[in-house]
């Protein structure tokens, strides 16, 4: 499940889709989109089995997988943006607000009295934080951490190694109230996505050190805010157990413990159905999805989602730097095939993703590909004849620049390699020369796709209830961590600043399509296709499984009585 809770960083996945049945779909199919999100519409934004407090057994455990063990457990720092992480620590962390099922914010009293826009010009937020808040080893939680954990990751230190610093390079100052409980923040720079910064995900000790922030939590887990707490990390088995925390000051949590073990993405349907786990995420894998409604004593569950695939280029390499390239390889791949090969055999809309900033399913996504990803091999030999890339031998160059490239695959996760299986086969019928490169799972993310070691790679992103502002550091500045295109387009910094500085919500989403074609226009990251929240849940557990954007509110997860 992912985190409900906001962030500033947008995720990276492994996720990606089986190509069952991938070679009987035909080569020049079409995608009725407008057809797929009107179905897609008709799928519930949260699917889990609800139950109030008192119908949940007091007791039980819960099991469930990850995929990799993170390289580091500190969310903030720039090798530990990852889904898996961000799903583990999720019972562990809070902050002022949770999301709704709509996807709109309210206060999570049992860490704030109050979350407040307090003036618009300038902009000054007001926080007041619950008393009764701790971090585990029993401190307040002050405006002290807000102050160092924004001084941390606003990138005006370099030695904090940081995810991202959109959102808090725009505030001004942190400071003191009324009280140590009161934490006033003002913007230098206005920010309509506030609210999306109103959580201190660290306490002052860790923030104001460096070293801390950046190599102390590489095998230990940083101190809880939240219900539970991390009580072991065996290394060894891989496995992270969390109990109750026994600093919670608010409503007692019903279960006695959650296990995480890691488990290959392609094992862990077998490991649901052969009963180890209590839930498994699908999303689009056939094969998966058909494993995990083996299990009699389980149920399925869909709701619209988070995640988006596509191919990210590292446009500094060779002739990707060169935009007719990108724009061929736009036109040379079917995404319309790897869609219907991807949503078909599980039942859910076939659609191809057309946003970068929106999801389906949220207010304002519309398609901004402008016809730029529209399937057409013919254009795509053309686009490259006239550029000059020629045929010689068995893969077209232009001087010394060849089409021949890698792309990079995680072991262990077929759905993503057989997605790269598609890429390659259009891309090697238009003239370009792909092999793939299989690596480690665990280094996927840290010694390739967070260190540019890569030509080509397809992978996913994770969405968030303020998608404009983590959105953005995906694509601009062409040095940002998480651009791993290396490229953009200096109009989308001075669009995004024009978004966050609005605070009228419609004119604030057209603002953000603008964005959207702008960083479309790139042509760095095709985006392929959007994937519904799809999990098997063993019958019996409530208030967990698939939603899109609400929080889980932790304290009532577990088992109806």
């Amino acid at each position: 499940m992912r985190k409900r809770f906001a962030t500033a960083v947008a995720f990276l996945a492994v996720t990606g889709l089986m190509l069952t049945g991938c070679q009987q779909s035909k080569e020049g199919s079409s995608v009725d989109n407008k057809k797929a999100e009107q179905e897609a519409s008709k799928l519930p934004a949260t699917d889990w089995q609800r139950a109030a407090a008192d119908e949940v057994k007091q007791g039980g455990s819960l099991k469930l997988a990850i995929g990799q063990m993170p390289s580091n457990f500190n969310i903030s720092q720039v090798d530990g943006a990852l889904v898996d992480l961000d799903t583990m620590m999720d019972p562990t962390l809070g902050g002022p607000i949770k999301i709704k099922e709509d996807g709109s914010w309210t206060v999570d009293h049992n860490y704030a009295k109050s979350v407040k826009l307090v003036s618009k010009d300038p902009q000054v937020v007001e926080v007041k934080l619950n008393p009764k808040a701790v971090w585990q080893n029993g401190d307040p939680i002050t405006w002290k951490d807000y102050y160092w954990f924004w001084k941390a990751n606003n990138g005006s230190n370099k030695k904090y190694q940081i995810a991202s610093n959109r959102g808090f390079k725009d505030i001004g100052k942190i400071e003191k109230g009324e009280n140590k409980f009161d934490v006033k923040i003002t913007y230098k720079k206005k920010n309509a996505d506030w609210a999306n910064y109103t959580a201190a995900l660290l306490p002052a000790s860790v923030s104001k050190d460096p070293k801390k922030f950046n190599k102390g939590f590489e095998k230990k887990m940083v101190p809880s805010n939240g219900p539970f707490m991390v009580t072991n990390i065996d290394h060894g088995a891989e496995v992270i157990t969390e109990k109750p925390n026994p600093k919670w000051w608010g409503d007692k949590p019903k279960l006695d413990s959650i296990t995480w073990k890691v488990i290959e993405q392609q094992q862990q349907p077998q490991a649901y159905a052969n009963k180890e786990l209590d839930a498994v995420e699908t999303d689009t894998n056939a094969d998966a999805y058909k494993t995990a409604k083996s299990r009699k004593d389980g149920a399925m569950q869909k709701s619209t989602g988070l995640i988006w695939t596509h191919l990210t280029l590292n446009a500094k390499h060779g002739a990707l730097a060169d935009k007719k390239v990108r724009r061929a390889i736009g036109h040379a791949i079917n995404r319309n095939v790897i869609a219907k090969a991807a949503m078909s055999p599980v039942g859910a809309p076939v659609m191809t993703q057309n946003n970068t900033i929106f999801m389906p399913g949220q207010n304002g996504y519309q398609d901004n590909t402008q016809g730029t990803m529209k399937y057409d091999p013919k254009k795509a030999k053309k686009i490259l004849d006239d550029a000059g890339y020629k045929k010689q031998g068995n893969v077209r160059a232009k001087g010394n620049k060849k089409l021949a490239f890698s792309i990079v695959v995680p072991a262990g996760t077929p759905t993503n390699a057989q997605r790269a299986k598609q890429v390659q086969k259009n891309l090697n019928d238009i003239g370009f020369k792909i092999k793939l490169q299989t690596v480690p799972s665990a280094k996927y993310f840290s010694d390739y796709i967070d260190r540019h070691k890569f030509d080509m790679a397809t992978f996913s992103w994770q969405g968030t209830a303020f998608p404009i502002d983590s959105t953005v550091n995906l694509f601009y500045p062409a040095d940002a961590g998480q651009n791993y295109t290396g490229i953009s387009d200096p109009s989308i910094g001075k669009l995004a600043t024009k978004a966050n500085s609005e605070f009228d919500e419609d004119k604030r989403r057209d603002l953000a399509n603008e964005i959207d074609k702008k960083i479309l226009d790139v042509e760095g990251v095709m985006p392929i296709y959007p994937t519904p929240q799809i999990f098997g849940v063993k019958k019996g557990l409530v208030n967990y499984g698939a939603a899109q954007l609400e929080s889980i509110d932790w304290t009532i997860a577990g088992w109806k009585k």
